[in-house]
């Protein structure tokens, strides 16, 4: 190989052809690790017995090794000069988090020393990114969570959402009631919440659902509901769940005409802490 005015001629030993291109391409060819092929056979120009491919990749190698290291004491003393500057870590009580931070050190010196520093640190920030945004996820997932949850009541009202550790919340639904889904005896009932009923009132459909055989009821009393006064059966729930809230042995009815949804009246209402509605919202507020 020889120098004609900054160009490099390369004779293929395969054809016989002189291969003609900028000292630059022949180097950065080679310090990409990328072979040097004939223009005319396309045959790798330089094998193993090329003293001159055998050069370049030692010194490749040789600057690698150094600017590695270079690039390790330079990172390590910027983390030593902050820890005793800020004192936050301790090699006994934070010994983890210390080889967490060498392992770093490592990999970004490897990377940057490697050559096209401009592409690597555009690769290290795409990473860099995308670790970040899945370690704030990972700190903030309880918060996401509840985020996740209120944004699937708004979906589905009835739903609800806990807004502290002792509440539960039901926004609004489009018919300006508030609805509420519930767990009967392990069995999912909708409830229409309604303070002006004094009982909490099954319907037909949802007493046979639980196992009512609502034809064997005898409806002998009356109850009063925001649509006037009603008869029905008196009953016991065993078990009532909505989300925190965990009654047992609650008192109920079950309405003698079939109605569109059950009712949630003030037997339980006023077994709760308290309740409110507020911004939209009804809030149930639970502690045992």
């Amino acid at each position: 190989m020889y120098s004609r005015n900054n160009h490099n001629s390369c004779i293929c030993p395969h054809c016989g052809t002189d291969n003609f291109r900028a000292a630059e391409v022949w180097v950065n060819k080679i310090e990409d690790g990328e072979p040097l092929l004939c223009s005319n056979c396309k045959k790798t120009l330089c094998d193993n017995q090329s003293s001159g491919c055998r050069g370049s990749g030692k010194k490749t190698d040789w600057n690698f090794n150094i600017s590695f290291f270079v690039i390790v004491f330079l990172l390590s003393g910027l983390l030593i000069h902050l820890n005793r500057t800020f004192n936050v870590l301790t090699f006994k009580e934070d010994s983890g988090q210390i080889f967490y931070e060498i392992l770093l050190i490592l990999i970004v010196s490897s990377v940057l020393a490697s050559g096209k520093i401009r592409q690597n640190l555009k690769y290290l920030a795409v990473w860099a990114g995308i670790f970040i945004i899945l370690i704030s996820g990972y700190s903030y997932r309880h918060e996401l969570f509840r985020v996740k949850e209120r944004v699937l009541a708004e979906i589905i009202p009835a739903r609800g959402f806990q807004k502290t550790p002792h509440s539960v919340s039901f926004p609004v639904s489009n018919d300006g009631h508030f609805y509420i889904k519930a767990e009967v005896n392990g069995i999912p009932v909708m409830f229409l919440a309604d303070t002006g009923a004094s009982h909490i009132m099954l319907s037909p459909d949802d007493a046979r659902r639980l196992g009512i055989e609502t034809d064997k009821l005898r409806f002998d009393r009356l109850y009063e509901t925001a649509n006037g006064s009603v008869r029905g059966c008196s009953i016991r729930i065993a078990d009532l769940r909505m989300g925190v809230i965990h009654l047992k042995e609650i008192g109920a009815s079950v309405n003698e005409v079939g109605m569109r949804n059950s009712l949630l009246g003030m037997t339980f209402f006023n077994r709760l802490t308290s309740y409110e509605v507020k911004d939209g919202s009804l809030t149930l507020y639970w502690s045992e």
